[in-house]
């Protein structure tokens, strides 16, 4: 069985025990096995649009990142749904939020993917209304050719 994995801000991590058991119980990535968690699914959409637009946003505390099962698995589905909506009508990508403080009253800025927006910003860009170039994943190779058969 996978050992548990080690996380940068344990204090941070939200215990879920259904998440939990299942990582527990599962064999972990050297048996071929990724159970993620994704943090934020940002939707908007209106009376003249009810499918509306959406994006995908993973949250760090201070200056983490994406593991290489994150990028890995992200990066598929990024790339997947890039594929499928090319002109980015609806799928607007995928975003890396790192906050500096836990408190969001104290933060005066955040970073999307490593971009500096200070809050006033921030709620624009998740009001769809202040764009920040999505991330772009690196896949590799093998990986791109087994998705394209």
């Amino acid at each position: 069985m996978a050992k548990a994995p080690i996380f940068e801000h344990p204090e941070l991590f939200q215990v879920l025990p259904w998440r939990e058991w299942i990582r527990r119980t599962m064999p972990g990535g050297v048996e071929g096995f990724v159970f993620e968690d994704l943090d934020l699914v940002v939707r908007r959409f209106g009376r003249d649009d009810p499918l509306g637009r959406f994006m995908f946003v993973e949250m760090k505390y201070g200056t983490a990142s994406l593991d290489t099962a994150q990028q890995w698995t992200f990066g598929l589905i990024d790339w997947l749904l890039r594929r499928a909506d090319p002109k980015r009508i609806r799928y607007i990508g995928y975003y890396l939020l790192q906050y500096p403080d836990k408190d969001p009253e104290k933060c005066v800025f955040v970073l999307v993917n490593g971009r500096r927006l200070w809050i006033s910003d921030f709620k624009r860009w998740l009001a769809f209304e202040h764009p920040v170039e999505p991330m772009r994943f690196e896949l590799p190779s093998k990986m791109l050719e087994a998705a394209q058969r």
